[in-house]
C-alpha cells in the first residue's frame, strides 16, 4: 500500500514537472496567452485568433512533455531510430544561399596531438588594452568555447592551435575593435586549458563569473569557425572574398526564441550590405550538439561561426568586421 502510494506520488510529480517544463518552453506570444487565459470564461476570446495560430491543446502539451514526441515534427519520431536520420535533428531556421542538410555547419573535435588541456591561469586573458574601449560601458561579451580552433592558411596548414594570435581569438579581436569604433564597449575573454568534452561547462563558468563582475554585459557572443571546407564557407561580393557566417541556436534553452529573433535581425542587417554572407541560422538540440550553448544566460546570446578551416586572414577579417557592424547597429537601435 505504502509502496503503491509512493509510486503514484512519484508519477504525478513527474507529470506535473513535465507539464510545467513544456509550458515554460511553449513560449507563446502575449496575444495567445491572453486569449487562452480568458477564452475559458468568455467564448468571444476564442475567436480572436485564426485556427492555425492557436496553440496546442493541453492534452497535446502533456503528451509531448511525457513522450518527447511532437505532432508537428517528424524528427522526434524517426530521428533516433533510422540510420543516418539523426542529421535531421538539426533544424534549419533560415537557409542562406546553398545551405541544406548535406552541408550543415560542422563541429569536429581537435586531434589528440594538440595539448589543449595545458594548465592555464585561473583568470582568462583579455585583449591588449583598446583605448577606444576603455571608457565605454561594457555591453558585449566576446568569448570562445573552442579557443583552439584555427584556420589552415593562418596556422601553417593546421586547424588547431594554442596560439591566440592564430586562432578564432583574432576574429573576436576584430569584432571588438569595430564595436568600440561604434561606441559600444566590450569584454573579450581568451582562455584555454579545457578539453572538448567539458568545453561548454568550462566556458559557462567563465561567462557567469564575468557577468557577475560586469553587470552591464547584455550580449553574449561565442565565436567559432566551421569545420567545412573553402567551397562551402567562402563567397565573393564583386571581386572581394569573404568568409561566410553561420549562426547556431541552442533549441534546448528557454531563451531560444529570443536568441533566434536576434539572429534573424543580424542576418537581415548583414543582407542589406553583404547579401548571402550568412550561410544560415541553424538550431541544434542535445541530440546533435550541446543544445544550450550557454544561451540560457542571456536573451541576446549567439554562437557565431566565422568562416571555415580554409579561409584566410583577409576573408575572416572582412567578415568579422561586417558582423560587428551589423551587431553594433542592432544594439544602437535597441538602446
Amino acid at each position: 500500500m505504502v509502496y503503491g502510494l509512493a509510486i503514484l506520488i512519484s508519477i504525478s510529480q513527474f507529470k506535473i514537472g513535465a507539464v510545467e517544463d513544456a509550458m515554460q518552453k511553449a513560449d507563446w506570444p502575449a496575444e495567445v496567452l491572453l486569449t487562452e487565459t480568458f477564452g475559458n470564461e468568455n467564448n468571444v476570446f476564442n475567436h480572436a485568433l485564426d485556427k492555425q495560430e492557436r496553440p496546442k491543446s493541453l492534452s497535446h502539451v502533456i503528451f509531448e512533455a511525457i513522450t518527447e514526441l511532437h505532432f508537428d515534427d517528424n524528427r522526434s519520431l524517426f530521428g533516433s531510430e533510422l540510420p543516418g536520420f539523426s542529421i535531421y535533428n538539426t533544424r534549419i531556421f533560415v537557409a542562406g544561399k546553398g545551405l541544406n542538410y548535406t552541408n550543415l555547419p560542422k563541429d569536429n573535435p581537435p586531434p589528440p596531438q594538440i595539448n589543449i588541456e595545458t594548465p592555464e591561469p585561473d583568470e582568462p586573458k583579455q585583449d591588449e588594452p583598446n583605448k577606444s574601449n576603455e571608457k565605454l560601458k561594457k555591453t558585449v561579451l566576446l568569448y570562445h568555447t573552442h579557443p583552439w580552433e584555427s584556420y589552415n592558411p593562418i596556422n601553417n596548414g593546421q586547424v588547431t592551435t594554442t596560439d591566440p594570435n592564430k586562432s578564432v581569438a583574432i576574429d573576436g579581436k576584430e569584432v571588438g575593435q569595430v564595436l568600440a569604433q561604434n561606441g559600444i564597449g566590450y569584454v573579450h575573454l581568451i582562455k584555454q586549458g579545457w578539453g572538448y568534452n567539458e568545453a561548454y561547462q568550462s566556458s559557462r563558468a567563465m561567462v557567469q563569473k564575468e557577468l557577475k563582475k560586469t553587470s552591464s554585459l547584455n550580449y553574449l557572443i561565442d565565436i567559432h569557425r566551421d569545420s567545412s571546407g573553402k567551397s562551402v564557407t567562402t563567397m565573393k561580393i564583386g571581386s572581394t572574398s569573404f568568409a561566410r557566417i553561420s549562426i547556431i541556436i541552442g533549441e534546448a534553452n528557454p531563451n531560444y526564441s529570443a536568441n533566434l529573433y536576434l539572429a534573424k535581425k543580424v542576418k537581415s542587417e548583414l543582407d542589406k550590405r553583404y547579401p548571402d554572407l550568412v550561410r544560415g541560422i541553424v538550431g541544434k538540440t542535445k541530440l546533435t550538439g550541446n543544445g544550450v550553448y550557454n544561451q540560457d544566460l542571456s536573451k541576446n546570446a549567439l554562437l557565431v561561426e566565422i568562416g571555415g578551416i580554409d579561409n584566410n586572414q583577409q576573408e575572416i577579417t572582412r567578415s568579422s568586421q561586417a558582423f560587428a557592424e551589423a551587431l553594433a547597429k542592432i544594439i544602437k537601435q535597441n538602446n
